[in-house]
């Protein structure tokens, strides 16, 4: 915990539609700290087990961290550091390439070319609990991505059961049956279920939830930078590749998450296609509209060092906590 003051801005983001499969909320609250020159990011998400937003910074004002503020203001201390060096964050780093977070706030059609023009490598879209809707969905771009060899992932936060997931597999399209990537959390995690489910029905597992006590039954590890130390799931798991995601949170998260990636990368990390374009999942303000991603390759911004924003951010109207 830091000695020096800190502040913050309160913010509110706005998506289309619900982002996953266990929330419906479309207004996401969250903040924004300023700590001895550098920024950080807290945003939580009550529906995975944290603590509002108004109760992170209580409890941060009292000098007390959770997992969420703690890494905001590790974020804060890296970027910083950047800025008073006046270099960004991603001097001399590559951006590990993303694949394309899938909007059903946004027309499909629209989606579908973008992915084929720029030549992204995957898509990744929410399962719903009804998995005859992704069938659907998935059989629909699964006959569009053909030709390209765009791959299919999905994620269900487990909402499913192992049955009900067994019945999405085997009535699955060939072709979309052909195309899939992973499928991430398909029901609460347990080693000998996904273990084998993988063995019977032959699919890719990715674990996110659960992975402290994760065992077998999985081909990969999603990581939310912004949530977690990557470092601590890849030394738990070192046999696996790492797909190193946003929060769905701020730019500024966001970016961090990127900057992250791009020093797993460098470090020599093993990594799947990641999931750091998710700029366009909500509506524009100030910072997304200075984010861009094309074919899975996200551009930062560089702007005031560290992980960029530098004019927007000290436009702000800035509170002592």
């Amino acid at each position: 915990m830091t000695d020096a003051p800190i502040y913050v801005y309160e913010y509110l983001l706005r998506s289309g539609v619900a982002l996953n499969a266990v929330s419906m909320r479309r207004v996401f609250a969250g903040a924004l700290i300023y700590v001895d020159g550098g920024y950080g990011c807290v945003h939580p998400w009550p529906e995975f087990g944290d603590a509002p937003v108004e109760e992170q910074l209580r409890l941060l004002s009292d000098g007390v961290t959770t997992p969420v503020t703690a890494l905001a203001l590790r974020c804060a201390e890296i970027d910083g550091a950047a800025r008073r060096a006046s270099v960004s964050l991603f001097e001399g780093l590559e951006i590990p390439r993303s694949h394309y977070s899938w909007s059903f706030a946004t027309d499909t059609e629209a989606q579908m070319e973008r992915v084929l023009t720029e030549g992204w490598p995957a898509i990744k879209a929410k399962g719903f609990a009804n998995y005859g809707e992704t069938t659907r969905f998935l059989e629909g771009c699964a006959k569009r991505f053909e030709s390209q060899g765009v791959r299919l992932r999905v994620d269900f936060n487990g909402v499913l059961d192992r049955l009900t997931f067994g019945k999405f597999i085997e009535f699955m399209p060939l072709r979309v049956y052909r195309a899939l990537d992973f499928v991430e959390d398909p029901f609460p995690y347990d080693p000998a279920a996904w273990e084998a489910v993988r063995q019977k029905w032959g699919v890719k597992l990715a674990l996110d939830k659960g992975w402290r006590d994760g065992t077998q039954g999985f081909d990969a590890v999603v990581v939310k930078p912004a949530r977690r130390d990557w470092r601590i799931v890849a030394e738990t798991h070192p046999q696996y590749p790492l797909v190193l995601t946003s929060a769905m949170d701020h730019a500024l998260g966001q970016m961090f998450a990127a900057y992250e990636a791009a020093v797993a990368l460098s470090e020599g990390q093993a990594l799947d296609f990641c999931g750091l374009c998710t700029e366009h999942l909500f509506e524009k303000d100030e910072f997304f509209e200075r984010v861009t991603s094309h074919g899975g390759h996200l551009s930062a911004d560089r702007s005031g060092g560290g992980l960029g924003f530098g004019e927007v951010l000290e436009a702000l109207p800035w509170r002592r906590l």
